[in-house]
This record gives C-alpha cells, structure tokens and sequence, in this order.
C-alpha cells in the first residue's frame, strides 16, 4: 500500500494532518480515527466533549473516496470524542437539524438539539462503500456502561455533565431509530470512540470487529 496524508479538521476544529493507508489493489483505505481525531491531540486543560468533533474523521473518509476507495478499514479507539459520529456524518453530508430546522452541531453539544436528520446531500459514493470497524470494547453507547459514563471522564466529562449528557446521547438514538428505522444503541461496541460504532452501525453499515480478527 502507499501513505496518503491530507488536511482536515482536528478534534478542536483546528486543522490537523492526517495519515492513512491505501491498498491499491482492492482499493481499500486503512484509517486510524485517532488520527484525526485523537485524544493525544488534545492538552488536558482543554478537553471538553461538547465541544471536540470527529468531523476530520469523515474528511479523511471523503478523501479516501474521491481516490477510488470504496472498502475501508477503520480503527477507533483513543477517540477525543463523544460526539456520536455527528461530526464524521455531517463532513459526509448529513445533515443534523434542531427543531427549527438550523444546523445542531458537531460536536456533543448538538446532541440535546437534534430533531431531525436529512440525507439529500450526503455523498451519493457512500452506498457503495464498505465499512469494517476495528474495535475492541463492547460498550453500549448508553447507561452506566456506555460512552459517556466509562470513558467520558478521560475526555473531559465532569459527574455533573455525566448524566445530562448520556441522556442527550439516548435522546440522539431514538431521532436515528425514527429517521432510518434502526436500533443499535444496545449493541456491543456502539459506545466504542464516543458513539462512532454506533454511527457506523447506523449510517453506515458498518462491521465491527475486534482488531485482531480482522487482522488476521
């Protein structure tokens, strides 16, 4: 495979670069989420979950598009984030509205606000597209065992944001249930990178697997 490197937007909306694989002959992209959005990128003082994104993580997808890509590999741990993959969904063109029909947000803070999701922009390539997940955790994205409350602390999440925001993160799951009809909140691994495996899971059919299997 070749190394590809590409600008996008960081976990703090500053721009990063990030690398990623090609393999050539299946054209498959190798992606580390982390890369672009990882927490390592983010100085302590200023980890705040409502604020950090995954959006760069959906530019490295689109980019990895417009080069022919149409299978991926992705891992996703190490995340910033607790956005439930809005971010990376919106830089693929969904749209994520609040009741007056206005942009929600990238980052967890649009959670409490979404009340609607449009898919007139997204990228027409993506159904085409196949999405294997790199993840080993088996978290929720909700409840004492989800995102928010096992690894929200490690980005920032206080006890008194805790609660507000894994219901905000439930509330999130139920619009995604009502605009596509699925429901993978409870699935193992859907907490995985702040709700990214559920966003995978439920936009884009995405596998997860654990690392080593798919590997080997």
């Amino acid at each position: 495979g070749k190394t590809e490197h590409v600008k996008v937007t960081g976990p703090l909306g500053e721009p990063v670069i990030c690398e990623y694989g090609i393999i050539e002959s299946t054209k498959t992209a190798v992606i580390e989420m982390a890369g672009a959005a990882g927490i390592t990128q983010v100085p302590d003082e200023k980890r705040n979950p409502l604020y950090t994104t995954t959006y760069g993580v959906g530019e490295v997808i689109k980019d990895a598009i417009e080069k022919g890509c149409r299978r991926f590999i992705v891992g996703i741990g190490g995340s910033a984030t607790n956005d439930g993959g809005i971010g990376m969904l919106t830089a693929l063109g969904y749209e994520f509205l609040d009741a007056e029909g206005k942009p929600a947000g990238i980052g967890a803070g649009a959670l409490y606000k979404v009340a609607k999701i449009c898919d007139d922009k997204v990228m027409p390539e993506l159904k085409f597209c196949h999405f294997r997940i790199a993840c080993d955790v088996t978290n929720p994205l909700c409840g004492e065992n989800g995102s928010t409350y096992i690894y929200g602390p490690q980005k920032g999440v206080t006890v008194e944001l805790r609660d507000e925001l894994d219901h905000a993160m439930g509330a999130y799951a139920q619009v995604v249930k009502a605009y596509n009809g699925t429901d993978y909140a409870k699935t193992p691994g859907a907490g995985a990178a702040g709700g990214l495996g559920f966003a995978f899971l439920s936009f884009l059919s995405g596998e997860l697997l654990p690392g080593i299997e798919l590997v080997l």
